[in-house]
Order: structure tokens, then C-alpha cells, then sequence
């Protein structure tokens, strides 16, 4: 539940406070849109991300219904580096997607290449926009109290 005084309509409370800023809130849709929706990088792929950095920053998150992660790989994402049922891309986007969020400097060459040998330059470049997009509005929801009960596109 959110610490503000006032919220806008909405169906949760991440649409409710980030409604407060309604030409905000819809570019903000559009641009995240772009991300499922041109498919650069696979939406599994961005979910598994967008979700392995949920849990680190404490946000509750589950899967989109429409981006194709299963249960059982949900369930193993913590604990990601000691399970083998994930493929090489993924543990190379996880990789990173972990380094942004902890240590942006201390991506380096290594771990740009092992995305791009995956995902060729545009998908790293896309997957990284991604990964900026996830971090901001994780952390926007967690800070006004208004995280993204899964449903929302964060």
C-alpha cells in the first residue's frame, strides 16, 4: 500500500500512483510495450531478468502470463548458477542482468560479449535498455509503495 495521501484510478497500486502522472504514465506504457512486443530479445528471456532483479532488490514479482516463463524455472531462478536447466543465453542475460543492478561498473568486456554472442549487438543493446527500464520502476514502486503486484508490465 502506498504512503501517498492521494492516488489516481487504477486496476493496482502501481497504476494508481504512477497515474498521478497520467501523459507519464502513457508514454511510460508505450515505451515498455516496445520491449514484448518487437521481441529483440525473447520475452522469457526479459522475464527472467526483469524477475531475477525483482528478487534481489526485494520486490514481489511473478512471471507474466504472456512472456513464457515456467513454473519450474521461476521456482529455480534464485538459485540460478547451481541449476542446469539453464541454457547458456540465459545464464549469460542473468549474469548481467545481476551486474547492473549491483555493480554497473563492473560490467565488462567479457560480460558484454557473452550476451552478444547470443543476442548479436541490437539484442544487447535492447536487452540493456530493458535491464535500465526493470531497475527504475522496481525501484520507483518500491519507494512510493506501489510495487507491481506481477500483472504489470515492470
Amino acid at each position: 500500500m502506498t504512503w501517498l495521501a492521494r492516488t489516481a484510478a487504477g486496476e493496482t497500486p502501481f497504476a494508481r500512483v504512477f497515474g498521478l502522472r497520467p501523459e507519464l504514465y502513457a508514454r511510460y506504457r508505450d515505451f515498455d510495450e516496445l520491449f514484448w512486443r518487437s521481441r529483440p530479445v525473447a520475452p522469457a528471456l526479459l522475464d527472467l531478468c526483469r524477475l531475477r532483479m525483482a528478487q534481489i532488490l526485494g520486490c514481489p514479482a511473478r512471471p507474466r502470463s504472456d512472456a513464457g516463463v515456467g513454473a519450474a524455472q521461476w521456482a529455480a531462478l534464485e538459485g540460478w548458477r547451481k541449476d542446469d536447466s539453464f541454457a547458456p543465453v540465459e545464464r549469460a542475460c542473468l549474469h548481467l542482468a545481476e551486474k547492473f543492478l549491483l555493480d554497473p561498473h563492473g560490467v565488462g568486456d567479457e560480460d558484454a560479449a557473452a550476451v552478444t554472442l547470443h543476442l548479436g549487438d541490437a539484442g544487447m543493446v535492447a536487452l540493456v535498455e530493458a535491464l535500465a527500464l526493470f531497475d527504475g520502476f522496481l525501484r520507483f514502486g518500491a519507494i512510493l509503495g506501489a510495487e507491481a503486484d506481477g500483472g504489470e508490465r515492470v
